[in-house]
């Protein structure tokens, strides 16, 4: 689909604004961004940022300290937009990057906020176009930019408080735009986030109403369902979990739009509760990430795809402990499985 010369001048604007704040930012994060990879594919961006400053990789270019810090945080969170946009993550997964300690010097100050979250938009974008079975179109743009603004915004509100009062704050923002968000996140599973608004018929009605029309199938409406989560929802960041939502809720992996006819099984809101339901307490603000280390390519697997949409999955699930880790001050969901 041809982009409209209007967001690639947004796109654009934004790569000669990261240019005039330091010409080589942009470079380097193609260079770089992806180094840790052959290591560590899981968490590559986290490795690659790792291996950056272990090795003092960017000492060597006429770069300041803050210069430095956003190149380097970018790197390690430049998967985070995107997985925000297509609900494999919440918007309070942020939090990562305000706790990280190497980055506090950029939270106090507007630029800095500013010029980060740019730079992290602008690479999102171009990085989507880096992979061979990867699509983007027109709506990308305003809606990647929506997250760049959100996240902006409320990491700007928040700079004066102190830590604590601010990590608190952040928790309270970021959980709001989180409930708010939760009817497009679980659309996730129908791939609002790509075809949204790619035909005039594939409008938010239509992914909301086969969420809606799913849930009566079950005898309940939206926010019966939505209060059954208890706001746990907004802590909780899947990874490898898109093709897992995708085949709970259709039966099958496809990148395809939704049809007309298609209808949702229940098993995708089943799913959501039992998350939930893992995740013990809220009250003091922590992400609890849920990893599903399936083998490569499982949802083309007859064996794994039935294992997914059956009734075992989720008691399975409910059985995996939780464990917190130190390092990143957060709760692990391990889920690994070989059928």
């Amino acid at each position: 689909m041809k982009i409209k010369n209007e967001n690639l001048s947004l796109l654009r604007n934004t790569l000669i604004r990261v240019y005039q704040y330091n010409a080589e930012i942009f470079p380097l994060l193609l260079l770089f961004h992806d180094i840790g990879r052959p290591f560590n594919k899981e968490w590559h961006s986290i490795e690659s940022a790792n291996i950056i400053k272990q090795n003092h990789l960017l000492s060597k270019f006429k770069l300041s300290l803050k210069q430095q810090l956003i190149l380097y945080g970018t790197i390690k969170y430049h998967l985070l937009p995107g997985t925000i946009y297509t609900g494999e993550s919440s918007y309070y997964g942020a939090i990562s990057m305000f706790n990280d300690k190497d980055l506090q010097i950029i939270w106090q100050s507007t630029k800095d906020i500013s010029i980060f979250f740019h730079t992290l938009n602008a690479f999102t974008l171009v990085d989507i176009w880096g992979y061979d079975y990867s699509k983007i179109y027109d709506h990308y743009f305003r809606n990647y930019d929506k997250i760049r603004l959100n996240l902006s915004d409320i990491f700007n509100k928040t700079k004066s408080f102190e830590f604590e009062e601010r990590s608190f704050a952040l928790f309270n923002a970021l959980s709001n735009l989180d409930k708010n968000n939760l009817k497009w996140r679980i659309s996730c599973a129908l791939r609002i986030f790509q075809f949204i608004e790619t035909s005039p018929d594939l409008t938010t009605d239509l992914y909301f109403s086969k969420i809606d029309d799913a849930l009566a199938q079950i005898g309940i409406d939206w926010n019966i369902f939505a209060k059954s989560l208890e706001g746990k929802h907004t802590v909780i960041q899947f990874k490898y979990g898109l093709p897992l939502v995708m085949l709970l809720a259709s039966g099958s992996f496809k990148r395809e739009p939704i049809n007309h006819e298609d209808k949702i099984n229940p098993k995708l809101f089943y799913f959501w509760q039992t998350c939930c339901e893992k995740v013990k307490d809220i009250k003091i603000p922590r992400a609890w990430n849920f990893i599903f280390g399936l083998p490569r390519g499982w949802f083309f697997k007859e064996e794994y795809m039935n294992y997914i949409k059956s009734e075992q999955f989720l008691k399975d699930l409910r059985k995996i402990p939780s464990k917190y880790d130190p390092n990143f001050d957060s709760y692990f969901v391990n889920f690994k499985r070989d059928i």
